[in-house]
């Protein structure tokens, strides 16, 4: 019996783990990546090239020396969309014998940048998509006070595409189940409170919730867009729920959990629920629409008198704007040949899911400057996601304002005959100001 492959948790950002412990007294600095994740297509039996910039941020004028090292390694993601490290072994997408940095072990000086060089050699029966990821420890040989070490550590995921022939996108529905809302017992509460998070948890519960779960088949990774259908018996749509997972781009080999809820109250009757998935190529972090590959399943389900009535006397009617927005506009100040990022973010106000649709509407120079990150996505009930807004301004741009708005257009589950009610657009001003060169700048 092999040995149990030794799992790393990952909870922030996609392949980012890091872990700041600060004492006082000399400190080593801290540590940047960049890029965060890159898309390598290569041919089999080839090489390419791939390369890493670590940065040492800090340069106080205590702050010491950091000795990095690099390791490459296996990650995973669950179901839940949760990633791990994996330490021990390797999967069977794993590209982590491909890999060679020149630099293992390097010293950085504070305010220190460094490029390392890498290569990924492909093995002549490699087909499809295969992944990795760069470990980049800090390694801080002299114990801080009390014996404690700091840490940090980083990842920098690598993603190789072996480009043998044409790929088709494969993914399945392996299981789905509907969940019926669920209404407890209120007699013998009186005038006791219910704490806030019980509140919220007894609201989800009062809603309609669709599991299914999607299989990659295939040997290349897609992103995976979902919604589920209410009909009634014949075939009439009743009502439209996207559905939420937390990564959407599902790897070979790899499964997906997604969810929809539906707040609103469905009349007693006989209904059928058609899951549809539509497959988007990832490759090379790029999404792309692939025509006629939708994934469907059909459920049944049964609502009844009893349940029916007592949804509608609980449905809770929300008045709020589906999203909140923050913050409401963006400025940026940039010299011209400069780049950088802001964020905004979606909060959604509903007990639904709901789909998010953002995009840059500006003329001219503008749209050509800006560009948004993972800007079609799904959120859970009461939940929130930061959009990542890149700004690059041209080494010849002109000084001046230059002004356009992101639009954000939000649909939540709900009825199709108030289907005008469920979609809202908002829109976000943003402003890219360009100074005169003799004037100092900052970003905002």
């Amino acid at each position: 019996m092999g040995r149990k492959p030794n799992l790393v948790p990952c909870c922030a950002a996609i392949l980012v783990t890091s872990i700041f412990l600060s004492y006082p007294g000399e400190v080593c600095g801290g540590m940047a990546v960049s890029p965060l994740q890159q898309w390598v297509t290569v041919k089999p039996r080839q090489d390419t090239a791939v390369s890493l910039t670590v940065t040492n941020n800090y340069r106080g004028p205590e702050t010491l020396p950091c000795t990095v090292q690099l390791v490459v390694v296996d990650f995973m993601v669950s179901r839940e969309g949760r990633l791990s490290f994996v330490t021990d072994e390797r999967h069977s997408r794993s590209a982590v014998d491909w890999l060679t940095f020149e630099n293992g072990t390097f010293v950085l000086e504070p305010g220190e940048s460094r490029k390392l060089e890498g290569r990924v050699s492909v093995p002549a029966e490699a087909d499809g998509d295969y992944w990795a990821a760069v470990l980049v420890k800090l390694v801080n040989s002299n114990k801080q006070q009390e014996g404690v070490h700091v840490n940090l550590q980083t990842a920098s995921g690598i993603f190789i595409h072996v480009a043998r022939r044409n790929y088709v996108e494969r993914g399945s529905i392996i299981d789905a189940n509907v969940v019926a809302p669920k209404f407890g017992q209120e007699e013998g509460f009186g005038e006791v409170a219910i704490p806030e998070q019980a509140g919220r948890e007894a609201q989800q519960e009062q809603a309609l919730r669709i599991n299914a779960e999607l299989e990659n088949e295939g040997l290349v990774a897609f992103l995976a867009n979902g919604k589920a259908f209410v009909y009634s018996e014949n075939w009439r749509r009743i009502a439209s729920i996207p559905m939420y997972t937390n990564r959407r781009r599902i790897f070979p080999t790899h499964n997906r959990t997604f969810t929809g809820v539906m707040s609103e109250p469905l009349p007693a009757g006989s209904y059928k629920v058609r899951l549809v998935f539509e497959p988007v190529s990832s490759r090379n972090g790029s999404s792309t629409a692939v025509s006629g590959r939708k994934i469907t399943k059909d459920i049944d389900l049964t609502i009844g008198e009893e349940l029916a009535e007592k949804w509608a006397e609980k449905a809770i009617v929300q008045e709020t704007e589906i999203l909140q927005l923050i913050p409401e506009e963006l400025e940026i100040t940039l010299t011209a040949g400069r780049f950088t990022t802001k964020t905004f973010q979606a909060v959604s106000q509903t007990l639904s899911t709901v789909s998010v649709r953002c995009q840059i509407e500006a003329d001219g120079q503008l749209k050509d400057w800006v560009a948004l990150r993972s800007a079609d996505f799904a959120l859970a009930a009461n939940t929130k996601r930061s959009v990542l807004c890149w700004v690059r301004i041209p080494v010849d741009a002109e000084p001046g304002r230059y002004s356009g708005t992101i639009s954000v257009e939000a649909e939540r589950s709900g009825l199709t005959a108030q289907a005008a009610a469920n979609v809202e657009t908002q829109k976000i001003p943003i402003a890219v100001v360009i100074p005169e060169p003799d004037k100092l700048v900052a970003v905002k």
